[in-house]
């Protein structure tokens, strides 16, 4: 204070500036969004209605956000439940591949989890390995279902689920990053495979890992065209592909995976990314 008993200026700023710089700091971090951030209400007068105004602000954000956020989980587990919907259409066709499609979303998550893949590319493998196979629903009874090889006609038509299943879902926003999955499954990490030919990391990532599991499933589930085969004996033929049509490092952590549920075999839900 001057001698005439007057703050000085230079508390007076003080006094004003340390409570807005708080504000200004909280109004950051709600843009940052950390919703229900609040700064302490000090005295009175208008820096304390200020803080009183902003606090009530951050607190209606944080319940708008914590609804929203119970809202967007109800819409995912609802597509997840029509997406089955649409795999079960494929199973019903095939009895011999029912279930399928679960056993590869839930160990393509597996996968990606080993690999260290964020929760939003799990919730696209989840989805991804549940649709994979969905252009089957235009492929003939009598082709999906032979016992014995298909010709090359057949072979040809097979061929052309992938492309068929993209075109299913394409128009589909919330299933837009599952399409890499349902479109390139069958490419190959040699550049051998279809329906686009690609090669190595031009193949996405989460078509690359579906491939994988899909390889393990078809392995060791009945087919009418081939028994279930052993342990054992899939992890060589798996071994003879790695770095042929599957990439090595995602060999390497199926393995690591199939390895693991060997000494711990307890029962894993099947769609582990939908609580990520």
């Amino acid at each position: 204070r001057d001698h005439y008993g007057v703050p000085m200026i230079s508390e007076v700023a003080r006094s004003v500036l340390a409570p807005m710089r708080e504000v200004v700091t909280g109004a950051l971090e709600i843009a940052g969004g950390r919703f229900g951030r609040e700064v302490p209400l000090r005295g009175k007068g208008e820096l304390a209605d200020l803080a009183y105004a902003f606090n009530h602000m951050s607190r209606e954000l944080a319940s708008y956000d914590a609804e929203n956020r119970e809202l967007i989980a109800k819409l995912e587990r609802g597509y997840l439940e029509t997406i089955r919907a649409l795999a079960g259409a494929i199973d019903a066709k095939d009895p011999y591949t029912r279930g399928h499609s679960d056993r590869v979303a839930a160990l393509s998550v597996e996968i990606g989890l080993e690999l260290g893949l964020e929760p939003a590319v799990l919730r696209t493998l989840e989805m991804g390995g549940i649709l994979h196979d969905i252009g089957k629903i235009g492929i003939p009874d009598v082709v999906l279902g032979k016992p014995g090889t298909l010709d090359p006609e057949e072979t040809e038509l097979m061929r052309t689920h992938p492309r068929v299943g993209a075109e299913i879902i394409q128009g589909v926003e919330f299933l837009r990053h599952a399409l890499p999955c349902v479109r390139n499954h069958h490419e190959r990490w040699d550049g051998g495979g279809y329906p686009d030919g690609l090669a190595r990391t031009d193949i996405p990532l989460v078509a690359r890992i579906v491939n994988a599991a899909d390889t393990w499933d078809a392995c060791t589930t009945e087919r009418p065209y081939q028994r279930a085969m052993a342990s054992d004996e899939v992890f060589e033929i798996l071994l003879r592909l790695r770095g042929k049509q599957i990439d090595p490092d995602i060999h390497d952590a199926l393995v690591r995976v199939l390895r693991r549920r060997e000494l711990h075999p307890t029962p894993s839900p099947a769609t582990p990314a939908s609580a990520a």
